[in-house]
């Protein structure tokens, strides 16, 4: 049965299309296809790509076409299962296209998404899931990914080189104040040596933030149980891997953020100004970088720092 999926051409005609009702019954034909039971199917409200839900059994997930995600996800995901995180990934189940339009279906994870309940939980539970949430990036770093899967492998030093060309006209189009744009070259160009020439590259979530953890309570506690979404993954240096819960979860949140780090092997001597000064420049080159954002959600006042202060204000471990 032919559906006549939209034709995807850019990102902007995929907007078009995304809540169309076309691809619910999309979905209901991939479950017939693997033989699937439900009794419904719900879209997810959450998410770039087109998700459902088939019960509590498995997730049917639509990609887009133009960024290769399915084939990002589905090794990061084979990777990702061959490590001892001490919480859950997703498997994958069934892989196939449909019209020209990739997908994925995997098991469906237990837990509530972290975003639902994050603001209600005190910081000693805090502290507890982001402690747990370091250990479980040690074990998924820890896993050999070189060589890196082809899906995965990126060329780590060109990625550096490319962003940090870009970053500029990307905060400009992000509504930066005058003065960081001013300041973006000088500020990237003084902190690239900082990143090591060499490292041993390891498999990268690359977009660890509330909604792609999922908790339950256990002993009247909060606890992570699941990690999924790994379609932004790619084999890179580790501390990339701190910039999506570093600016989304524990911005400007000393205690957490030395929590994660040290659970995660820092030792303390090593949260310094170094690292702060690294992990500031990785979150002007991280993929998705919106410094005004990242600023608004400190403080109204911080989209009004001098890049300086904006990094002390946001990555807030160091001992001065």
């Amino acid at each position: 049965m032919r559906l006549s999926l939209p034709v995807n051409t850019d990102a902007d005609d995929f907007q078009r299309h995304f809540n169309s009702d076309v691809w619910r019954q999309a979905a209901a034909i991939i479950c017939a296809r693997h033989r699937i039971p439900h009794t419904s199917l719900l879209r997810s409200p959450t998410g770039e790509n087109v998700i459902f839900f088939a019960d509590e059994r498995a997730i049917v997930k639509i990609y887009a076409p133009l960024r290769l995600q399915h084939l990002r996800e589905r090794a990061a995901l084979e990777l990702a299962s061959r490590a001892r995180l001490g919480i859950e990934t997703p498997e994958v189940m069934h892989a196939g296209e449909m019209e020209g339009w990739p997908y994925l279906v995997m098991t469906r994870l237990a837990g509530i998404p972290m975003h639902e309940v994050w603001p209600e939980i005190e910081e000693r539970g805090r502290l507890e899931i982001v402690s747990r949430l370091g250990g479980a990036l040690r074990e998924l770093h820890a896993r050999p990914a070189s060589p890196a899967p082809p899906e995965l492998n990126r060329d780590w030093r060109g990625y550096v080189e490319g962003k940090a060309r870009e970053s500029v006209e990307r905060q400009r189009a992000c509504g930066a104040n005058p003065e960081w744009l001013e300041s973006l070259p000088g500020y990237v160009a003084s902190r690239l040596e900082l990143l090591p020439a060499l490292f041993e590259p390891v498999l990268l979530h690359g977009d660890v933030h509330p909604g792609n953890i999922l908790l339950a309570r256990r002993g009247g506690r909060w606890r992570p149980t699941a990690l999924f979404d790994f379609g932004d993954s790619f084999c890179g240096f580790h501390e990339y891997e701190f910039v999506a819960p570093g600016v989304l979860m524990v911005q400007g949140r000393r205690e957490l953020q030395r929590a994660l780090l040290l659970a995660y092997g820092y030792a303390e001597a090593e949260l310094d100004a170094n690292l702060r000064a690294r992990l500031m420049l990785l979150t002007i080159l991280y993929e998705c970088s919106d410094l005004r954002k990242y600023a608004l959600r400190l403080d109204p006042r911080a989209a009004g720092l001098t890049l300086e202060e904006l990094e002390a204000a946001i990555w807030t471990f160091a001992d001065e």
